[in-house]
């Protein structure tokens, strides 16, 4: 599979022109996101990023000899979550309906190809079975494909979930692509064509949707159609790592790349089952929301979020290539949900606190014992 530097400037391009092109035609198909109690942009912005990568993706793949014959589940899987993306993002379809199409779709990804997480690696470090790695691992046997999907299924709504902050979602999936290409570089029969490709698409987004000198703010908005597409892009890349030929590592290594929004994610969705709401409930409780409340910019907080999710998919990396054991990954993950529990507990008890402070009631004056002066201006 044979990739050239000017399949990638094609799909850098291929990106920044579709949007350029898409947002045209935005407003009279009613691909708009406007304004609302939860979403704090201002006007309408298009919401065309998702469709404009999944083109540029799909036209270069075109373009690399043998990309299409090889990841054609993949593409087929990613056209059918843009679609419905489309539609989500146009008619606000519900949630059972939603899940349900993810679902087909990550059967089509991983089912042709055998993609399934067969085994988690010696995960607790006891040794319960055989692992093509060396080290003992646990078998999932039967629950292979309902733990695959699963899997898919989870990271592509844990992707769509941070997209809360312009530039968030896009350079949290681009840090995850990257260090997929470094990983495929440096393996024996993998390869970094794909996570390459979808680096770049994703780059050419970002020149939209990121803040900087030059941009006040999002220009464009990649949608449930760019979220769910960029999540189950890394989750069968993921998985390709975990169980393809050039296997370095079960899959709890590789979950450090996208660690910080599927915790982020697990931690809200028991939060909202302690107090009664529904798991799909919307709210500003997210990592992002909770770092604007604690004083930092937009764009402050996305470069935290990203930054820290760049560390951690090194640290992942690292781990692979000095051949940590995986129950000490796995450990590793467990300290950072620690972390991210403590922060989001800390956090929300000041709030709390906060809010007590400001309903508790000042003094009557015609109660008071002071005599009551007018402050004079």
């Amino acid at each position: 599979m044979p990739l050239h530097a000017t399949h990638l400037m094609n799909a850098f391009l291929l990106a920044i022109v579709l949007i350029l092109l898409l947002r045209a035609v935005a407003w009279p198909l009613g691909l708009i996101d406007k304004p609302d109690s939860r979403k704090q942009h201002h006007g309408g912005v298009p919401v065309v990023g998702g469709i404009a990568m999944f083109l540029a993706l799909l036209l270069t793949a075109c373009l690399v000899d043998g990309l299409l014959e090889t990841r054609w589940p993949l593409l087929a899987g990613l056209a059918i979550l843009v679609g419905l993306g489309v539609m989500d993002d146009r008619f606000n379809l519900r949630a059972p309906l939603r899940l349900a199409v993810q679902i087909t779709a990550a059967l089509i990804i991983v089912a042709p190809g055998s993609h399934l997480i067969t085994d988690l690696g010696d995960v607790i470090g006891f040794g319960l079975g055989a692992s093509p790695g060396g080290e003992r691992a646990l078998e999932l046997g039967i629950f292979a494909m309902p733990f695959t999907l699963i899997f898919m299924v989870g990271v592509i709504n844990a992707l769509n979930m941070i997209d809360g902050l312009d530039g968030l979602a896009g350079g949290v999936a681009a840090s995850a692509f990257f260090w997929l290409a470094v990983a495929g570089a440096f393996s024996d029969a993998g390869s970094a064509t794909l996570p390459l490709l979808l680096l770049c698409v994703t780059a050419g987004f970002l020149l939209f949707n990121l803040r900087h000198p030059w941009q006040a703010r999002a220009r464009v908005f990649m949608g449930d159609a760019g979220s769910t597409m960029l999540g189950a892009s890394i989750a069968f890349l993921t998985i390709d790592a975990a169980t393809g030929p050039a296997r370095l590592a079960p899959l709890p290594a590789w979950l450090w790349l996208c660690a910080l929004p599927a915790i982020d994610t697990l931690s809200l969705i028991v939060r909202r089952l302690m107090v009664g709401q529904s798991p799909m409930a919307s709210d500003r409780r997210h990592l992002h929301h909770l770092l604007l409340e604690a004083g930092l910019s937009a764009r402050a907080a996305t470069t935290t979020i990203v930054m820290v999710s760049f560390l951690l998919g090194g640290i992942g990396m690292l781990g692979v290539w000095l051949g940590m054991s995986t129950h000490v990954m796995v450990l590793g993950l467990v300290l950072v949900v620690g972390l991210h529990v403590f922060f989001v507990g800390h956090h929300e008890h000041r709030v709390a606190r906060r809010n007590a402070g400001a309903a508790t009631p000042a003094a009557d004056p015609v109660m008071s014992s002071q005599p009551v002066r007018k402050r004079l201006s």
